[in-house]
């Protein structure tokens, strides 16, 4: 067994082993402890379900539809896949051609190896979207949304930054998906609250001042931030695209160090802003990790705490502004720590990313490229948050218009937990005390 086959073992391992099971692990059972916590107690299961239901249809139409457009197609924008989705070869990619007798897939990748990694990052997408809605929000409507998006809206910015899309082609850089991930999520999130409309009582008065919705357990809360950082270390390690082992020994060691750096800036940051708040806090640690996706192959790892402690400040203004100035009720703020922070962590990536700034000897890009790779780095952005949001606001518009988004007002007044669910999630709550 020469090396390439060590390697290829270990790539393996990696791929379909401890990277994609962190991430499951923080796409259901952290952003399910961390919403559940941040709602009130009659709307609990209703906001676990909503996480562990909306990936399981979007994960077979995915296999099917979404990574065949994602990856199979060489067309700068999207089109139809060169290859059917048969995903014939399960091997990681250094062993995609021919090794162990297996004949190499019509698409040149690890098909099934690769698909599993990707589905992780897809279903990271849909978990952070019904944090906007959250509270008011109908199961069947969110369904049918999560199967829309991991068929054409995830695959599409996939494509054009991880598939050989035009943004790839112009070097456009997101190492781990603060832009394909968390801002899709996060702008999705903000179209989806949009349309819906505020909770009932969010906003009082002669001048709409909102109210603050307390949730019922910052304890599950911060459980679930925790469980969601764990799977950001298969997150972004898993992100390694590394074709030998000195290299992937010397990524992997950094990526490692800029997560942990940009998280303690993020945690920081939203401290410091939010006198203090506990949960304020947690989500300027998820913001820090979101900003920190997607250059932590490339940053300083003192430039990644900055970054992480900027990070933490726009998730504490970013939620203001929403609430204060625009009038938006993103329930669980998903867009300032997912959306706001995803911007961020793309240009923070064009800032800091050059070796003048002691960036990644192999990674980091030369002085002369930095004006030209800055500008790529905002144009990525900037179309795709006006493509996400344009795509999303039309099909949630159409939701909402068939009346698959919002509950009844009854419905929402009594709990979705009793009213649409039929459970409590304490019901020795709703015992007799005598």
């Amino acid at each position: 067994m020469g090396d390439e086959d060590y390697f290829g073992a270990f790539q393996q391992a990696f791929l379909v082993g401890w990277a994609p099971v962190a991430i499951f692990i923080m796409a259901t059972a952290g952003f399910g402890f961390l919403y559940a916590g941040m709602v009130r107690k009659k709307n609990v299961t209703h906001t676990i379900i909503m996480i562990n239901v909306g990936w399981t249809l979007a994960f077979f139409i995915y296999f099917l539809i979404g990574y065949p457009l994602a990856y199979y197609s060489d067309h700068p924008i999207l089109g139809l896949p060169q290859w059917i989705p048969t995903i014939s070869n399960p091997l990681p990619p250094i062993l995609s051609d021919g090794a162990y007798g297996i004949d190499g897939s019509p698409s040149g990748l690890g098909d099934m190896a690769l698909w599993f990694k990707m589905s992780m990052f897809m279903i990271t997408c849909l978990a952070i979207v019904p944090g906007g809605t959250a509270e008011r929000d109908k199961l069947l409507g969110w369904v049918i949304a999560a199967a829309v998006i991991a068929a054409f809206i995830y695959p599409l910015i996939e494509h054009w930054v991880w598939g050989g899309g035009w943004l790839s082609t112009l070097g456009y850089i997101d190492y781990a998906g603060s832009s394909v991930v968390h801002l899709t999520g996060g702008m999705l999130g903000l179209m989806a609250s949009y349309v819906i409309g505020p909770r009932i009582g969010k906003f009082v008065g002669s001048d709409k001042s909102p109210r603050t919705f307390f949730g019922h357990s910052i304890p599950w809360s911060v459980l679930g931030a925790w469980l969601l950082v764990f799977g950001w270390f298969g997150f972004n390690i898993g992100s390694s695209t590394a074709a030998d082992p000195e290299t992937i020994n010397i990524e992997l060691a950094w990526v490692s160090i800029t997560t942990a750096m940009c998280m303690a800036g993020g945690l920081f940051g939203a401290a410091l802003t939010s006198r203090g708040h506990v949960l304020t806090s947690m989500m300027g640690l998820l913001s820090g990790a979101v900003a920190i996706c997607s250059g932590a192959h490339i940053v300083h790892p003192i430039w990644a705490f900055i970054i992480g402690i900027v990070a933490g400040i726009i998730t504490t203004f970013a939620y203001g502004f929403l609430e204060h100035v625009l009038k938006v009720d993103d329930a669980l703020a998903v867009f300032p720590v997912h959306g706001a922070c995803g911007v961020w962590g793309v240009i923070a990536t064009g800032i800091f990313g050059p070796k003048v700034l002691f960036a990644h000897p192999i990674y980091g890009f030369e002085l002369s490229e930095w004006g030209s790779i800055f500008l790529i780095q905002l144009i990525g952005v900037g179309t795709i948050l006006a493509t996400v949001a344009g795509l999303g606001f039309v099909l949630f518009f159409l939701l909402n218009k068939a009346n698959l988004m919002r509950v009844s007002k009854d419905q929402e007044l009594f709990g979705l937990d009793i009213s649409v669910h039929k459970t409590y999630a304490y019901p020795e709550d709703m015992m007799d005390k005598d």
